[in-house]
Formats: structure tokens, C-alpha cells, sequence
């Protein structure tokens, strides 16, 4: 019996910052980075209503529950509702969780970025800044989910960036949040994943007179192609 798999023809340099409101004890915030078997590589942050341990439970319940079920075969939106219905049964109040999904085909170079309720989704190509937005409600607070997908089409040196509402919600003299986001990511001039997603938490930090007001997660991936081995 032979088996036969492709060779990736990307790599990801993955960065993650995180930090906790500051009156509370553990960050309602969830995250997951993990290799799917058909070869695709998961991301994933998952915002629980509020801080606390409650909202912890609630974005644990949400990333542990979509883990299982896409390493088990299941589709982007079964596993999403599976994951609404999970939620709605192990919490005691009307408590619900955002989920924030990309996920990249290292063989192919595409990137599915998969939101309900969750930040967008910024990709840096050159100079240039693209921002993918949700419209749904968060999950567990609605019976049926109404996901928001997009297909995009990744460049080597491509940076992907991903953040939880406490990152975004930091400003408060702007009109359109994203845009300190934006003007953060033009400037930067680090090109090392884990340095960018410390420096735009620190400035998320910053923004709040050096308390953070809510839980705050930062995810930022480089996509890089792989040498020619000739």
C-alpha cells in the first residue's frame, strides 16, 4: 500500500500576544494553532462575552469543540453550528463566544478566513492593507448561524493579523477603529511575526493609559514560500 501527500510550498512564522483585562483574574480570550491531518493549518481565536473565568469556559468550550470536530472530518459550517449548539448546552446563562478561523492551505497558498462576530481580519501585502470584516452575531446566541467566509489568495511575505475586540475597542479617538490598526501595520518595519503582535499589543496597551480594559489577543502569521531545492 503506498500513500502519497503533497509538499507544502509555504511556511508560517506564527506570533502570538496576549494579555488579560486588569482587574480580572484569567483572560476570557481562547486561542489554537494546530495542523489539520488533511495538511491545512488552523488558527483560531475565540472571544468569551466579558472577562473572567465565564468567559473563559465559554471560549474554551467554543476552540476545543471546533478542533474536534474539523480533525474529524466535519465541514467549516457543521462544525460551526455544532459549536453554537455546544456552547448554548454547557453554559448557564445567554453567555456566547465569538470565533475567528483561518485557515491556510500550505500546499496551495490560500487562505480561508472563516468569522462569526469576530475582528477583522488584516493582511498586509507590500504597502498595502486589506481588511476582511464580519457581519454575524457571536455564536451561542443565535439558533441559526449566519457565517461570514472568505477565499484569499496568499503571497509569499504576505502577514496575516487576527485580534480579539480588545486590541480593536483600545481607541477611542477614532471614528473607524481599525484604522490605528492599520496605520500600526504601514509603519512597522519588523517583518518577525512575534515582534509585530508585541508591538500592537503594547500600543493596545498604550491606547488605555497603560490598563487594559478588556482581554487582548493578537495573533499575526507570516506566509512565506519555500526555496527552490535545485
Amino acid at each position: 500500500m503506498y500513500t502519497f501527500t503533497s509538499e507544502d510550498e509555504f511556511t508560517m512564522q506564527v506570533g502570538l500576544a496576549k494579555a488579560k483585562k486588569f482587574d480580572s483574574i484569567i483572560s476570557g480570550d481562547t486561542t489554537l494553532q494546530t495542523r489539520l491531518e488533511d495538511g491545512k493549518y488552523l488558527l483560531a481565536i475565540s472571544d468569551g462575552m466579558g472577562s473572567g473565568p465565564d468567559a473563559r469556559k465559554s471560549s474554551k468550550i467554543a476552540i476545543k469543540t471546533l478542533e474536534r470536530l474539523l480533525k474529524s472530518g466535519f465541514n467549516n459550517d457543521t462544525a460551526l453550528k455544532l459549536v453554537n449548539t455546544t456552547i448554548s448546552a454547557n453554559t448557564d446563562e445567554d453567555r456566547y463566544a465569538t470565533l475567528d478561523v483561518s485557515i491556510l492551505d500550505l500546499y496551495k497558498g490560500n487562505m480561508k478566513f472563516i468569522k462569526n462576530g469576530a475582528c477583522p481580519t488584516f493582511v498586509k501585502r507590500n504597502d498595502k492593507i486589506v481588511v476582511l470584516k464580519a457581519v454575524a452575531l457571536p455564536t451561542g446566541i443565535l439558533n441559526n448561524i449566519d457565517l461570514v467566509e472568505y477565499n484569499y489568495d496568499l503571497q509569499d511575505g504576505d502577514v496575516i493579523l487576527m485580534c480579539s475586540d480588545g486590541i480593536l475597542d483600545s481607541v477611542t479617538q477614532y471614528q473607524n477603529k481599525e484604522l490605528w490598526i492599520e496605520e500600526m501595520l504601514e509603519d512597522i518595519e519588523t517583518e518577525d511575526s512575534q515582534r509585530i503582535a508585541d508591538l500592537i499589543l503594547q500600543e493596545a496597551i498604550d491606547n488605555s493609559y497603560g490598563k487594559e480594559k478588556d482581554d487582548m489577543t493578537v495573533i499575526v502569521c507570516k506566509v512565506q514560500a519555500k526555496k527552490d531545492k535545485t
